[in-house]
């Protein structure tokens, strides 16, 4: 139990694998950080640059890239104001970047209006992603960490369905879509905070007396 408790106090973060543990991870963290941050804004300009191209019509990638490139810095910036002195979480913050990076690949890649259900890969994805990353951040339970990212995912998809109906978008193809998004969001996020739970477990038993 002190172990556990130790662990706690210390935050969940401070038990997953770290690229500041062996040099060679991180330095391919970092190579990766850099690769998705810079592939975010080719992607951000690529869709602005080609607004009329089919498969960023009705998208408002443009506006949504207001909101993306803030939003990618949210890591660095807790880093800066609340972890200073820590290695920096290379791999907790490309996992994070990553959700930008595939939703954004699969409008530059036209993968959403070729392949009929390759959006239910970035909801999975996605919402997993976010369930690691609130347990890890927050300091939650896996559990709370689902529930958490559960509700963010509905409120993304009902913002995405009453957008197309207000303003005419085309994010979302009917009432089916929603539905089986939200369903993937859920298995995402169950087998990403199950995988999470394994990973961060034994290093909590390791250490308890």
């Amino acid at each position: 139990m002190k172990g556990l408790e130790r662990a706690r106090a210390q935050g969940v973060g401070r038990l997953v694998p770290d690229a500041g543990d062996r040099p060679m991870g991180r330095w391919l963290a970092l190579a990766l950080n850099i690769a998705l941050r810079a592939s975010l804004v080719v992607f951000l300009a690529d869709a602005i640059l080609n607004a009329d191209a089919p498969q960023f019509e009705g998208k408002a990638i443009g506006s949504r890239g207001l909101v993306i490139l803030p939003l990618s810095l949210l890591l660095p910036a807790l880093y800066l104001t609340r972890r200073r002195g820590e290695p920096y979480p290379f791999w907790m913050d490309n996992l994070y970047l990553s959700i930008f990076a595939l939703d954004l690949a699969g409008n530059s890649f036209d993968l959403y209006n070729s392949y009929r259900h390759f959006d239910l890969l970035p909801h999975a994805h996605g919402t997993g992603a976010a369930t690691v990353l609130f347990a890890w951040l927050l300091r939650k339970p896996v559990l709370s960490a689902v529930g958490l990212a559960t509700v963010l995912h509905v409120g993304l998809e009902a913002q995405e369905y009453y957008s197309d109906l207000l303003f005419g978008l085309a994010n979302v193809r009917g009432t089916w879509d929603v539905v089986n998004d939200l369903v993937v969001g859920v298995v995402g996020s169950a087998v990403y905070g199950a995988g999470y739970f394994w990973l961060v477990r034994p290093r909590v038993a390791g250490g308890s007396t």
